[in-house]
């Protein structure tokens, strides 16, 4: 027989599908998990990152009443939303305020660079030297010194994809995120979750029984960072 059983990770160790919500995915393994929002930035005249924004700043600067509003926005200039949820006024209006004011743009998909050593640095502090770096899928994963991920030595490649995943020794912790979104999570205990994002001061929001991937077109989330 030719055929093969299909492939599914073990869900500590992968993001959260996107059509359930994100706790309920995570049962079993995390009870909590923080969206960790991609900040806007500045460069100079080097091109080098001078900046950081974060999403409540830029509202003001964009007149968005929220932060679903600002993240529908995002996904509608990606063309990441289909046209029941998309918004060109929303997307026309980040735009512009980006540009009026020089500001750049998060990225979506991947680990920020703004965020990395903070994150590496926030595992290093609760004891983990090594991270297992993997792909989107759960295919693939390498364990990695992270004083060399910090130290810009490392230069892991991965044969699956994007590095979308990082996780400690026991599966701990976990960094995560979706390739269509402009944000990542952050997945451990509470204690764990809340000592990372007092210390690390990252902007963002803890996810509730409802929240899922596409949460700023839910209408029952109200976030109103």
């Amino acid at each position: 027989m030719n055929d093969r059983p299909p492939f599914e990770a073990v869900h500590n160790c992968i993001c959260s599908h996107a059509d359930m919500a994100i706790l309920a995915f995570y049962k079993g393994y995390f009870d909590t998990v923080y969206i960790i929002l991609h900040p806007f930035y500045r460069k100079d005249e080097n091109d080098n990152i001078s900046q950081l924004v974060t999403w409540k700043e830029f509202m003001a600067l964009a007149e968005f009443e929220n932060i679903n509003q600002l993240d529908i926005a995002l996904r509608t200039s990606i063309f990441g939303l289909n046209k029941r949820c998309e918004n060109k006024e929303y997307a026309d209006r980040l735009v512009r305020a980006s540009e009026l004011n020089d500001i750049w743009i998060p990225s979506e998909g991947n680990f920020q660079d703004t965020l990395e050593k903070e994150m590496l640095k926030s595992l290093q502090e609760l004891g983990h030297h090594y991270v297992f770096v993997a792909d989107e899928w759960g295919y693939e994963r390498k364990l990695v010194f992270i004083q060399d991920m910090i130290d810009g030595k490392d230069n892991t490649i991965l044969t699956w994809g994007a590095q979308r995943n990082w996780y400690t020794n026991h599966n701990e912790i976990l960094y995560t995120t979706h390739w269509d979104s402009h944000f990542t999570m952050l997945c451990s205990d509470r204690n764990t979750v809340e000592s990372i994002v007092v210390k690390h001061g990252f902007e963002g929001f803890y996810c509730d029984a409802n929240t899922e991937i596409y949460w700023s077109t839910m209408q029952t989330d109200n976030h109103d960072n």
